[in-house]
């Protein structure tokens, strides 16, 4: 299980989705529609009718933030009355993306969110792209194409600025920016009409449906049928109830779920790992937004009733198809969330879906799982019109009549623009490695030279000024290009050497000499550097060449730096174990220079002490020099990588056999006696006293850089508390504040100020959601890593993940879904049919022609 677990997270990030700038960049298919400069086609395919049948009516009603799971549909009886009792009642209603922009978009042009790059609120929505390629391919403007007198009202998009009228729509009252139920501005025909904050005039919900009634009054003199979108606010914020609901609803509780307050889950997502329970004045909050919610939805379930008696005044009530639904859903309180959506869960993606209309039996129920990417193509149905190829939704038109009828078992759930490499790099950017202007570096194969130099200008280890023991840095030069140099003034491994040498003897001798410290200046006047050990490295390399090439001929130093440290070390262990070799400790023996004097007789008493020591010495040495030749290979290795060969500045002395290792007596030295082995041990301890100081203080200078990150943070904070003192956000996450003057509408809220946290930047996710008559689950792969797995056969509010009782097999079958749901595309699927049909037509006319060419040669045979 845990290898397969592994396997699917290798391959998660391995399969990551390309960026949002590359989908920017992709051809759109406007390419293969018709000429731009008449303005009656932009569209992808023309709308022919399948028949010539008489067209029935479409009213969609789109609600804001409307939840199921929460109960907000028993408090909607007009609701039930006209369309559940009289129409039918889609259990398995659901939305691809549970946020308004996207949800939105991907309802309007039947296409999942990775298809047409909606990612977010604010990512491409209604953006110069999303206009250019897809606001010209929604239902609409095909509807409008085969003769439908389109309308649409309320809501549009997040980031709708009311300066166009968007293509397919011959009444456009569109809300300019976000949901509003006073004080707003909408684009009415291309004409921007400011509304102030009166009821009678001026709220949103009551005027999209006096202008539909209005619409469905002037139909009866029209041949045309009409098409109208009916997008309310509510019960999305700042939930504004009209003045006559105002009272109604208080101490509802249907929100209170076994979800309800569930926290913390350190089994769920990053965002859920670090929610906790909500305090007293959240959950007082989440009751008090429940009652306003309710109290908006009121407006919605009026109008319904209006819009269904104007049908039947005017006799087009059995020739209209009424559609209720909404963007998505919506939690409050759940898993300790106050309040929000945007979250796979059945009370983010689960929504209304009620339809009634001609063929459709009263009070039925459908448990076929519908999308809002549905809606689009089922529309086009109704009107007679084929499907257009690149729509990834189905149309549900054949399940009015036949409720048995299969339509899908599985579909995707999505959220998020953020992408693995994205979020791999944003990863390492928390930790000080990576800084944003370097993101786009590593989606290449290949680095120029002035891309690696500035990946590498920004490690902590060429930064300037030089500190101690730094040996490179990074400048600039005068024209602005960047240059890796030596640290000046930087003592290399020999200097340190002579700096920790006590005494310097030759082989054989008693008496040696040592620096006198009190003349530095004939010191350093007249220092010969010195070999002391064979194995110590030699006169380093330098950088000759003054090319930029020559930049990067150390740039592995660090590395092979702390490869001779550990050469030097273990060099250093097999010299002082071949001394023991000789002065055994257990046997009482010292070394002197001419022979070797024994203090006890255990070589005599006791051999098998002596022979076992002497035998447990060599065995170290053998492994301490297996470690070295390694070690060395590691350093061979490091070197041949280099970019450019190092030029030596001078060349290696090797110590000969029988040779001397004193250099030539400096003025100003004393006498010293001489000891090797204490002189080895005072010179090792220096160095590793020596190094170690160095790795304390890189150690200390990336506790000072997290240190300055975390100030900067706490500034940016600080600056933002200024603006809300009661609310610190949390830098990863994404939070809101709410104080006594943020509602201007009864009931108000009056217990102070507060913050909660509702979201994260990393909460980017793909699911696969199952349902039949044998399973019913979530699968979910997130951006960070995890993997979640919910069986709501067992577990309906998902409060456990079952990941670990999951079969390999099943998981392995799970990942292969969202795997394929994720590239999901109804064009390329189209393109592949076309492509197969074209292959399967070649092969048929290849074979009639050589069956043709048989009975040729047979009838020139036979004649």
């Amino acid at each position: 299980m845990k290898i397969l677990q592994f396997t699917i997270l290798v391959l998660i990030f391995t399969k990551s989705p390309v960026s949002s700038k590359r989908h920017l960049k992709h051809p759109s298919l406007s390419s293969t529609s018709a000429n731009p400069t008449n303005s009656d086609v932009h569209t992808l395919y023309k709308a022919r009718r399948k028949s010539s049948s008489p067209r029935p009516n479409i009213i969609l009603i789109l609600t804001d933030d409307q939840d199921k799971d929460l109960g907000s549909l028993q408090f909607m009886p007009k609701l039930a009355r006209h369309l559940g009792e009289e129409g039918a009642t889609y259990q398995h209603g659901y939305v691809s993306t549970p946020m308004c922009c996207p949800s939105r978009s991907s309802l309007l042009t039947g296409l999942y969110v990775h298809n047409h790059h909606v990612y977010t609120n604010n990512d491409n929505c209604s953006s110069p792209y999303w206009v250019e390629n897809h606001e010209k391919r929604t239902f609409a403007t095909y509807l409008q194409q085969s003769g439908y007198h389109t309308a649409y009202y309320g809501k549009y998009l997040n980031k709708y600025t009311g300066h166009h009228v968007p293509p397919g729509w011959d009444q456009w009252h569109g809300l300019v920016r976000n949901s509003r139920f006073y004080n707003f501005t909408i684009n009415s025909n291309g004409v921007l009409k400011q509304h102030g904050d009166d009821y009678a005039r001026d709220y949103l919900p009551d005027i999209i449906t006096n202008k539909t009634l209005q619409l469905i009054s002037r139909s009866t003199i029209s041949s045309s049928p009409f098409m109208a979108v009916l997008s309310y606010p509510g019960p999305h914020g700042p939930e504004d109830a009209a003045p006559q609901y105002q009272d109604m609803f208080h101490n509802v509780t249907t929100h209170h779920t076994p979800a309800y307050d569930f926290a913390p889950n350190p089994d769920k997502q990053w965002i859920l790992r670090h929610t906790e329970k909500m305090l007293p004045i959240h959950r007082s909050f989440t009751d008090l937004l429940m009652t306003k919610r309710l109290q908006t939805l009121q407006s919605v379930d009026s109008a319904v009733e209006k819009i269904v008696q104007r049908l039947a005044d005017t006799g087009q009530l059995d020739n209209t198809y009424i559609f209720y639904t909404s963007d998505h859903g919506y939690h409050l309180g759940q898993f300790g969330l106050v309040k929000g959506k945007a979250f796979p869960f059945e009370f983010d993606t689960h929504v209304p879906f009620l339809v009634r209309g001609p063929g459709i039996p009263p009070r039925s129920v459908r448990d076929q799982p519908v999308l809002n990417i549905d809606l689009a193509p089922t529309f086009l149905d109704i009107a007679g019109l084929e499907k257009p190829p690149h729509m990834d939704g189905k149309s549900i038109l054949p399940t009015f009549r036949k409720p048995d009828k299969k339509l899908r078992d599985a579909f995707l759930i999505e959220r998020g623009k953020m992408t693995f490499e994205r979020y791999s790099v944003v990863s390492q950017e928390e930790r000080g490695v990576l800084e944003d202007e370097n993101v786009s570096f590593f989606s290449k194969n290949h680095l120029s030279l002035t891309e690696r130099l500035s990946v590498e200008c920004n490690k902590p280890r060429y930064q300037s000024p030089c500190s101690l023991n730094q040996k490179w840095v990074c400048k600039k030069k005068g024209d602005g290009s960047l240059k890796i140099i030596r640290c000046k003034n930087k003592q290399g491994l020999k200097s340190s050497r002579m700096k920790y040498s006590n005494c310097h003897c030759s082989i054989g001798e008693k008496f040696g000499w040592k620096n006198d410290r009190s003349d530095k200046r004939g010191m350093k006047k007249n220092r010969t550097k010195l070999n002391l050990f064979s194995l110590t490295r030699r006169a380093r390399s330098i950088l000759t060449s003054q090319g930029d090439t020559s930049m990067f001929d150390d740039i592995a130093h660090e590395e092979m730096k702390e490869v001779d440290y550990l050469v030097e070390d273990i060099d250093e262990e097999i010299r002082g174990l071949h001394i023991l070799n000789n002065i055994t400790k257990p046997t009482g023996c010292v070394l002197s220079r001419k022979d070797k004097v024994c203090q006890q007789k255990m070589t005599d008493e006791d051999p098998s002490t002596w022979i076992t020591s002497r035998s447990t010495i060599k065995h170290q040495i053998q492994q301490l020099r297996a470690q070295l030749n390694e070690l060395k290979q590691i350093r061979k290795y490091l070197r041949l990588k280099r970019p450019v060969k190092e030029k030596e500045q001078g060349t290696r002395r090797h110590m000969k056999s029988g040779g001397s290792s004193s250099p030539f007596r400096e003025p100003g030295a004393e006498v010293c006696v001489c000891d090797e082995v204490q002189n080895n041990e005072v010179v090792k301890q220096h160095l590793k006293e020596e190094r170690n100081g160095r790795r304390r203080e890189k150690k200390m200078e990336r506790l000072l850089r997290k240190e300055r990150k975390r100030m900067k943070a706490d500034k940016k904070n600080q600056r933002k508390s200024k603006k809300q003192d009661h609310c610190k956000v949390d830098v990863k996450m994404n939070c809101f504040s709410h104080d006594n003057n943020h509602w201007q509408t009864a009931p108000l809220w009056t217990e102070g100020p507060f913050c909660a946290c509702t979201n994260s930047n990393n909460n980017t996710y793909w699911c696969v959601r199952n349902i039949n008559t044998t399973h019913n689950y979530l699968y979910c792969e997130y951006v960070t890593g995890m993997i979640t797995y919910f069986d709501l056969n067992v577990d309906p509010f998902q409060l456990r993940n079952l990941l670990y009782t999951v079969p390999d097999s099943q998981l392995n079958f799970m990942h292969q879904q969202v795997t394929h749901l994720r590239t999901f595309s109804g064009e390329k699927r189209f393109l592949e049919r076309k492509q197969r049909k074209l292959r399967l037509k070649k092969n048929k006319l290849r074979q009639k022609s050589l069956r043709k060419q048989g009975m040729r040669s047979t009838k020139l045979r036979r004649g």
